[in-house]
């Protein structure tokens, strides 16, 4: 009985305490609901949202038109877009129709394609500047191509990413802002839905692993050359990986007299002991080994001191070379390294002093140059091989390359296309205007 009333009095004043405050409860139980929805449902709308960001760095000069499509694609889409082995299939495009001539293409664009401002993509949004190329839209979701000529290409010309006012894409973010650096892009910043993207750009290898040494960025990615010692490897991952697309080769100025002489190109590539740092990374040819129009069976130019040796005798001969050659390498401060590499085979195999020059850019007189070429996602490389091109650096010159390139780009049929170009590749490996080595291997340092 004792221990009952000691427990009822505290109730009687809880109750009591209750019903004089019970107004002034129940304010207090709704105001902390109130706060409790507005916390949970209203705030978050109200407060700014802090996104991720993600700070990368790429080693190259760019300016906005040249992107290349690893940030070109979480901008924007294109009509088409190129699979692993160069060939077009549809992107926003939903199909396309050719005539029989090949000189007009129909475009039919897929219903409920919307730009990154949440608006449908409608024909009447788009622009393209297109050399000698007429453009209408028919309707909505109809555009039209003219060519004045055949060009079979043109598919994969429509992979380029479009935008709505020069701005606004159709991919997974959005340009903020961009800074340059004179003509050359200095950074770019992309906004998406749950993370942003900074691009900085660097001028060279050793800029950027400076940045990154200084937190400027959190990845460094498609480095040529592994920066890291010991102290740094423990500190970073290291991914790594052969781009197919691309290939470092020598280069000859064929205007040279010297270099004119096929005997000496062919010898310089007998000559060379290790093209490559593997097998998987050998380049045989100007195509990836990824394309449906690859060869690989042109000539390997497999190390062999007895041909190099013979070669480069019927060249001294008939260029009636006395003494030791001597040979002026350009490349950049990536390639240092192979550069030596190679300039010590010539000198055991063949006796040839080959003196190294760091170069920024290519030189009219240039004699030969290592360096590393983008590789087209078509296997059309007029621009490259053909006489009448003034960005054939080599200036190599043949009638018979020149009538491949030209039929190549004219043909639509991928049969007769692919007889084309693999014609094309063993005829240039085998006059040899540059000596292709290897897809470069690439590296991405991460924090």
């Amino acid at each position: 009985m004792i221990l009952t009333r000691s427990f009822r009095k505290p109730f009687w004043l809880v109750k009591s305490f209750f019903f004089k405050h019970k107004k002034l409860i129940g304010y207090a139980a709704l105001l902390g609901a109130c706060l409790v929805l507005f916390t949970k449902n209203l705030l978050p709308l109200i407060l700014p949202k802090f996104k991720p960001q993600i700070r990368i760095g790429q080693v190259s000069q760019y300016t906005f038109n040249n992107l290349p499509p690893a940030i070109t694609q979480v901008i924007s889409r294109g009509l088409t877009k190129i699979d692993i082995s160069g060939l077009p299939q549809p992107d926003l495009a939903l199909k396309w129709e050719i005539n029989s001539d090949e000189t007009v293409y129909k475009i039919f664009l897929k219903p409920n394609n919307f730009w990154s401002d949440g608006t449908e993509i409608k024909t009447k949004d788009l622009a393209f500047d297109i050399p000698d190329i007429e453009f209408k839209a028919i309707d909505d979701y109809t555009l039209e191509f003219k060519l004045k000529e055949p060009y079979s290409p043109f598919l994969t010309v429509l992979s380029r990413p479009l935008f709505k006012n020069q701005t606004v894409g159709a991919g997974q973010y959005i340009i903020k802002s961009v800074h340059f650096s004179g003509p050359y892009l200095k950074s770019l910043e992309l906004t998406g839905s749950t993370q942003n993207l900074i691009y900085k750009f660097y001028p060279s290898q050793e800029s950027a692993w400076l940045g990154f040494r200084l937190g400027e960025i959190d990845r460094l990615e498609n480095l040529l050359i592994n920066p890291l010692d010991k102290t740094w490897q423990s500190k970073v991952k290291l991914t790594k990986k052969i781009n197919n697309q691309q290939y470092v080769a020598l280069i000859f100025n064929l205007s040279n007299p010297i270099f004119g002489q096929k005997n000496l190109r062919q010898a310089l590539a007998y000559a060379l002991e290790n093209k490559s740092a593997s097998a998987d990374s050998r380049a045989l040819s100007p195509i990836s080994p990824d394309s449906w129009a690859y060869n690989s069976k042109v000539k390997p130019y497999d190390f062999s001191p007895v041909q190099a040796q013979d070669l480069y005798s019927k060249f001294s001969q008939d260029a009636s070379i006395s003494g030791q050659l001597k040979i002026t390498l350009g490349t950049s401060q990536s390639f240092l390294d192979l550069a030596e590499s190679i300039a010590a085979s010539w000198e055991k195999v063949l006796h040839i002093q080959t003196e190294i020059k760091i170069v920024s850019s290519i030189e009219p007189d240039f004699q030969v140059l290592l360096i590393t070429q983008e590789i087209p996602p078509d296997p059309d490389q007029h621009t490259l091989w053909h006489s009448t091109q003034d960005t054939n650096v080599t200036h190599y010159s043949d009638l018979k390359i020149d009538k491949l390139l030209e039929d190549g780009r004219k043909i639509s049929d991928l049969t007769k296309r692919k007889e084309i170009y693999q014609d094309f590749q063993r005829f240039l490996v085998e006059d040899l205007p540059a000596i292709f080595l290897e897809h470069p291997t690439v590296y991405t340092i991460s924090r």
